[in-house]
């Protein structure tokens, strides 16, 4: 029998069982080799590509927020409700994507999200009216749901457990780097040819396209590239949901299985407190340094943009470190991200940026990206590990219907207490606040 060695990263050249997944299943060395490079490249390298740029259709109204309100004449209750239609919107779109690719395809419901959200970010971009722009904004938002919970079921249709923090976490780096990406290119657009064409030409240029490589590069499972499932070769709660009989979760017994897991609850309520965290970031960072520091529309963008670059690095740092060190356990992870993404929002709370002076705001903003979006993606991973093959899309879907409301609910809690008290410390304290308590329940679940 082939002695198990440590499992390897997603691409990595093949060795003597280096593949316990793949092992009795008629396939010669290079046959895994192939698969390995297959699934990495085929799989979770194009879909982060696509994904990459897929935020510029969903990010533009935060990166475009002090254009929107000065352009509009809007108060930022207002402004936050536009971020609050398009996240409960985006909701509603994740919940149902992630059980609908299980059973239509996941390669499809992405392109319907890329091709859709280019022709409603055109029709936002034409709008007259503040209501003329928030109803095609809210339907957008249930459109971008189409894509985060069917990749990360296709990427569970390709990797095991042992493997799968790995891979997932490069894929949920393409939310930092789609950061970066909409950080960039929206703000370059914005303080270059205004807002509005900020909505349009990223979309048309970049998004369209990577939308089409996605759909006609990538596959669903490995059957759909002549090649046979792995096996799963962990216990626990990944096992439980492997054993699952299709009767069990055909059609809403699916989410019924999920709903009647505490642990998987529990960790859908940790979700919901980081989203709050991490929209709180992304939409209000910009406003908060240009109310804060004193700095220009036309550099808040470049301000800001150390807060992406730590989201592009936190996900596959953590994905690594759950799989390797923690061996596919991934609360150890989840509960130090999060602690760490508290102290950082209580310190950008409470000291003033002319106090701990500019270069030390731009670290805090770097680390504070990689930890919030650490812990993130190893949420999602989690989620995965408790849906398994069968219902890895319906878990990520349904954790991320907990974020989305979390990340709407920011929106307009947000947007009140600056219009009430003006109060940027009561703002990263009551995020911090909530991370506290994603702390908590990460070390009463410990999966």
């Amino acid at each position: 029998m082939a002695v198990m060695e440590r499992p390897s990263s997603p691409g990595s050249p093949t060795l003597k069982s280096r593949f316990p997944e793949l092992e009795g299943l008629g396939l010669s060395e290079d046959k895994k080799t192939y698969y390995d490079r297959f699934r990495f490249w085929r799989v979770v390298i194009v879909c982060s590509l696509f994904y990459s740029f897929y935020y510029l259709g969903r990010l533009n109204w935060g990166i475009c927020l002090p254009w929107i309100i000065d352009d509009l004449h809007i108060s930022k209750t207002q402004a936050g409700l536009g971020a609050t239609l398009l996240l409960w919107s985006y909701a509603a779109g994740t919940f149902l994507s992630g059980r609908l690719g299980e059973t239509i395809g996941q390669r499809l419901l992405c392109a319907i999200g890329g091709v859709g959200t280019t022709i409603l970010n055109i029709i936002v971009a034409l709008g007259s009216s503040l209501t003329g722009i928030l109803v095609p904004w809210t339907i957008n938002g249930f459109i971008q749901g189409q894509a985060y919970a069917p990749i990360n079921g296709m990427i569970s249709n390709w990797y095991p457990r042992a493997r799968r923090g790995m891979a997932t976490g490069v894929f949920a780096t393409s939310m930092g780097l789609s950061t970066i990406v909409a950080w960039a290119v929206t703000g370059f657009s914005a303080a270059a040819y205004g807002w509005r064409w900020a909505f349009i030409w990223p979309l048309i240029g970049l998004t369209l396209p990577l939308t089409l490589v996605m759909y006609f590069v990538s596959r669903n499972k490995p059957e759909e590239a002549g090649l046979p499932a792995y096996r799963e070769t962990s216990g626990g709660i990944t096992a439980q949901a492997e054993e699952l009989k299709h009767e069990q979760v055909a059609g809403v017994k699916a989410w019924v299985a999920l709903f009647k897991n505490w642990k998987f609850m529990a960790m859908c309520v940790a979700s919901f407190s980081v989203y709050v965290a991490r929209y709180g970031l992304l939409t209000w960072i910009p406003t908060f340094y240009k109310e804060t520091a004193h700095i220009a529309l036309s550099k808040v963008p470049i301000m800001t943009f150390a807060l992406p670059i730590g989201m592009a690095i936190g996900p596959v740092v953590s994905g690594w470190v759950s799989d390797t060190v923690f061996k596919a356990k991934r609360w150890q992870v989840i509960a130090l991200n999060a602690l760490v993404a508290a102290v950082i929002l209580g310190v950008m709370g409470y000291v003033p940026i002319e106090k701990m002076g500019m270069t030390v705001a731009i670290v805090l903003q770097v680390i504070a990206g990689m930890v919030v979006l650490g812990v993130n993606g190893t949420l999602f991973t989690q989620a995965c590990d408790f849906g398994g093959r069968k219902l890895a899309g319906t878990a990520v879907g349904t954790i991320n219907l907990f974020n989305y409301f979390g990340a709407g609910f920011q929106g307009i809690i947000i947007g009140r207490i600056l219009d009430v008290s003006g109060s940027w410390g009561m703002v990263w304290g009551f995020c911090a606040g909530l991370l506290a308590i994603t702390v908590v329940l990460a070390v009463t679940v410990r999966e």
